[in-house]
């Protein structure tokens, strides 16, 4: 047999245990592992997993990602000075793995054709050789005894690879400056056998593969490094396919994965394999019965003392406890000498390591030689955070407060971070065996600490430390103190609590808004994104195709107490009064603090409202409810009353839920009781009539709203007096008023304008096809010139306020140009804060549009946006309305003018005026008018120029299609546009 078959059948013999192991659990197949560029600088004061776990940042790094077998080529050339690849990696990552499986890959003929020889060594085993001196041929025998003809020959070449595993793990420190060996045959120590292949100047053809901790890179000088490389673990999609690896049943492998998401520093943790596997066979348990859908997030110490708790020899783990705080900081490798120290037999840890994996692991090497590691760093932490606990309690010289706060100095004081996750788990072990209160001198002491340090590295092993004891504690001081600028640690300005504020964001990762992608709204889909809902400020889930499957789940966000879920709109689903009901259960639980809830569109029903009431009686945080467009109708209202009696709602929309005159009296009857807080109410779309209306007003005083809609409610005059009576009060605070598609008229009109006149604060009405004409608008005209009049002189001192109407909408009333020129002296006061007109359908020709022009021309307008759609202006009306536009006084920044008879002459009219005053009109509607295609082009072409503010023209119909140019807000030099976007 060769050399290399030889070789070849020694690894696979050596590596036949992890061939089999990759097919069982919980080893991994190499799929699972990546290896990254090197992408970084990296802060070698960190504690590794610090490295890892970035929650303390905003972004998650995205690294470029590179196959091994382009790492481990033999084409890649290489200078003798610069021959060794080194790959870094944290505890556990699967630095060692990753090695053996490549090696065995080797072996077996499945990969790396191109290496003639492999040779795969420990740190760790060499270590029991460092008082040797041997050759490097002497050296690769005692490793591989069956190589009897390996010479220089067979090794000078660029085809050898020397796999060289946990540079951490060696017991002395590379000292390049030695003297180099050059010969294979030349007897040197180790450790100078390492540095002479690293260096080159023995068998400078081969290639060196080193895989270490962060801690010891810097030991192989950057000169000498062909390429860095680090192993980054799982990714996202392998976390999950681990997980349903280890955990059979589909269910329960995603509710232990939920869990893990919701906390960003558990998710961050478990990219490593190690601690991945501790996960996910501790929350193997756990979660076997209980909700379906129950969220039950857990802190790191909670897992490892789930994992501890598995353990049935307290003996020899309370030895190890000891022995884990004994080597804090030292190598991760245990030898039966360290193990005699604490009286622990080789055999007592190999019975315990077969029966407890999670927490110790046995290797055989060189000589038959065994020795010990804890599963993971963590792990050692964890046991020697509860050893020291022990300790600390079985003291009678200091209490458990001030040996503790030791600790935290101790750890702000250390420059490597070697106490970061120590003290992580000291904290949570405190909160497991409820050892303090919260008000305790001790987290007082690192609050104090973690301020003074806030703008240093050291500030980032407390705040995961403080997070462990009580995840929402910090939070809701940074709140109160946001709120009430007062806190139990003085001596720091509101700028140290916003950092922290900013810190806590980052930590937990909050979204503003959750939406599911449109190609993946259902039930399914949601029940895998319940920790990003939960982590999100609102959640858009309306046309998702939810149906009451989704209803359990929700409301398992809804009740946990992590959940930052405070808007939750579900419109337009399929979600009945079952799920309504299963809903409320999350509203009405204890941790629920949802503040608004939208079920439009969702086919509620009467039989659902009694729930709805019942959790509105208990809930302490909703403000606002939404259940238009739902078959309600007169009896759910009554059963939804009886919880708005007590209830702290500020907004009530009810529109289109087919109530009559006897719901709103119920719905009278409850806002009688309980009128302080409501500040929106939406009947729209429901026939309550004047009945209905006038006893909601009597019983309840709308001036105390600031948005009233009662929109389409079949109302007339009768029901305008108490509106205008509203609007007349000097407490009002209604600003938001929309009473369209209603029987007003004009006397319901004058009612309401002389409640504007008197005293008002409303900045948006809509009186849209309210059946208002030129008598109506007589009223409205001494509103709009209110001001005028005050400042004028025309009417004495008085103590009123300005007019604010903002936004009119008097569309589809038959106005004519009467009514337009009653209004025109109006839209030519200099004080008005009119912006918004809408005088569309309201039968205009162009005799009014002078008076209109000069109003929105005059030199203190602010009319910003008109619309005149679908009124017979024609060319005539558009060339008064350009000597408005013209002016540089005029502000229009939208005009609609469609279906208004306009041809070719108009867009000559626009295109000039544009020319005069190009710096404000900036959307332009002209759909439906008489335009031909040079129209279209010269408009365009205003689009294009830098010149011009015009940026949207909605320009023609065509088969149903409107045609709309849009440009973006930069253009180049050639004016270039974006193409024509139809919609």
């Amino acid at each position: 047999m060769d050399l290399q078959s030889c070789l070849k059948t020694m690894l696979k013999n050596k590596y036949q245990t992890l061939k089999e192991a990759f097919s069982k659990k919980p080893l991994l197949p190499s799929r699972f592992w990546n290896l990254s560029a090197y992408f970084t600088s990296y802060n070698f004061n960190d504690h590794e997993l610090r490295h890892v776990d970035t929650s303390h940042l905003p972004v998650d790094v995205i690294p470029t990602c590179m196959p091994l077998t382009q790492v481990l080529s033999c084409e890649y050339g290489h200078f003798s000075s610069r021959r060794t690849i080194l790959t870094l990696g944290v505890s556990g990552v699967g630095k060692t793995t990753v090695m053996q499986s490549c090696a065995l890959a080797w072996a077996e003929d499945k990969g790396y054709h191109d290496i003639q020889f492999l040779f795969p060594l420990n740190f760790w085993e060499l270590n029991l050789i460092i008082k040797h001196k041997l050759s490097l041929i002497e050296l690769l025998q005692m490793f591989y005894p069956e190589l009897k003809g390996l010479n220089a020959t067979s090794l000078n070449s660029d085809a050898v690879w020397f796999f060289f595993d946990g540079l951490d793990e060696f017991n002395l420190m590379l000292d390049f400056s030695c003297p180099s060996v050059s010969d294979v045959s030349e007897a040197s120590t180790v450790d100078n056998l390492v540095t002479s292949l690293i260096a080159g100047s023995l068998l400078p053809n081969a290639h060196i593969w080193v895989t270490s901790r962060f801690s010891a890179m810097r030991q192989i000088p950057r000169t000498l490094m062909l390429k860095e490389t680090e192993l980054l673990g799982f990714n996202d999609e392998q976390k999950e396919q681990y997980f349903r690896m280890v955990i059979d049943d589909e269910e329960l492998a995603y509710k232990a994965i939920n869990c893990v998401k919701i906390s960003r520093s558990l998710n961050f943790l478990c990219q490593i394999p190690s601690i991945c596997t501790i996960m996910a066979h501790v929350l193997e348990s756990p979660f076997e019965t209980g909700n379906r859908y129950q969220i039950k997030p857990l802190t790191l110490t909670q897992i490892y003392t789930l994992a501890y708790n598995l353990v049935e020899t307290p003996d020899v783990v309370n030895k190890l406890k000891r022995l884990a705080l004994l080597r804090m900081g030292e190598g991760s490798v245990m030898y039966e000498e360290n193990l005699l120290e604490l009286g622990i037999t080789v055999e007592e840890a190999s019975t315990f390591s077969k029966k407890c994996p999670l927490l110790l692991r046995e290797e055989t090497g060189l000589h038959n030689t065994t020795v010990f590691r804890f599963s993971h760093v963590s792990v050692q932490e964890f046991l020697a955070a509860s050893a020291k606990l022990d300790e600390i309690e079985a003291s009678e010289t200091s209490s458990l407060s001030d040996s503790c706060q030791s600790l935290v100095d101790a750890a702000v004081a250390h420059t490597q971070g070697k106490w970061d996750i120590f003290l992580r788990f000291i904290f949570g072990l405190i909160k497991e065996r409820r050892l303090l209160e919260p008000n305790d001198l001790l987290f007082v002491h690192t609050k104090k600490v973690m301020l003074e340090n806030i703008f240093y590295d050291k500030f980032d092993p407390l705040f995961p430390s403080l997070r462990e004891y009580d995840s929402q504690a910090l939070v809701d001081e940074v709140n109160s103190y946001m709120k009430h600028a007062s806190s139990p640690i003085s001596g720091f300005q509101p700028m140290h609590w916003e950092i922290v504020k900013e810190r806590l964001r980052n930590w937990d990762k909050i979204e503003e808004c959750f939406e599911m992608p449109v190609s993946e709204r259902c039930d399914e889909y949601l029940f895998r994104l319940l920790p990003t809902i939960l982590k999100s400020k609102k959640a858009m889930l309306r046309f998702s195709n939810l149906t009451d499957k989704s209803c359990p789940a929700l409301t398992a966000v809804l009740s946990t107490k992590e959940s930052h879920l405070r808007e939750l709109d579900l419109g337009y689903n399929n979600i009945s009064d079952y799920g309504v009901g299963l809903l409320v259960d999350g509203l009405v639980d204890i941790n629920c603090r949802l503040k608004s809830l939208r079920l439009q569109g969702c086919g509620v029903t009467s039989r659902s409202c009694e729930d709805l009431a019942n959790g509105l009686l208990v809930t302490e945080t909703l403000q606002e409810l939404d259940l238009s467009r739902n078959e309600i109708g007169d009896e759910g209202l009554f059963q939804l009353s009886e919880g708005l009696k007590g209830a702290p709602l500020k907004m009530l929309k009810l529109s289109q839920c087919n109530i009559e005159k006897q719901g709103c009296w119920d719905l009278a009857a409850a806002l009688q009781e309980n009128s302080r807080h409501l500040k929106v109410l939406d009947l729209s779309s429901n026939m309550i009539g004047d009945n209905g209306a006038n006893e909601l007003f009597t019983k309840f005083d709308i001036s105390r709203l600031t948005k009233l809609e009662m929109y389409h409610c079949g109302l007339t005059a009768l029901s305008c007096g108490p509106i205008g009576e509203a609007l007349k009060s000097e407490t009002s605070t209604l600003v938001e008023l929309n009473l369209s598609n209603n029987k007003l008229k004009d006397a319901g009109f004058r009612a309401i304008c002389e409640g504007m006149y008197a005293w008002s604060r409303l900045e948006k009405l809509n009186v849209s096809r309210c059946g208002i004409t030129e008598k109506g608008c007589v009223f409205l005209a001494k509103v709009l010139c209110t001001v005028s009049q005050l400042y004028n002189g025309w009417i004495g001192e008085t103590n009123w306020y300005a007019v604010e109407l903002r936004e009119l909408d008097i569309s589809m009333n038959l106005l004519r140009d009467g009514g337009v020129k009653e209004m025109s002296l109006g839209l030519k006061n200099p004080y008005s804060h009119l912006k918004t007109l809408n005088l569309s359908h309201c039968g205009l020709t162009d005799d009014c549009c002078s008076e209109l022009a000069s109003g929105f021309a005059s030199i203190k307008s602010v009319i910003s946006d008109l619309d005149l759609s679908s009124n017979d202006l024609r060319d005539k009306g558009m060339k008064k309305l350009c000597a408005g536009l013209r002016k540089s006084m005029c502000k229009l920044t939208k005009l609609s003018l469609r279906t208004c008879g306009l041809t070719s002459k108009s867009v000559q009219f626009l295109t000039t005026a544009l020319k005069s005053n190009p710096c404000h009109l900036k959307e332009l509607h002209l759909m439906g008018n008489k335009l031909e295609d040079p129209d279209f082009e010269v408009l365009v072409e205003l689009t294009k120029s830098k010149k011009y503010s015009l940026r949207i023209l909605e320009l023609k119909n065509t088969d149903k299609r409107t045609q709309t140019v849009q440009t973006g807000s930069h253009f180049s030099n050639s004016s270039s546009t974006e193409p024509l976007k139809t919609y």
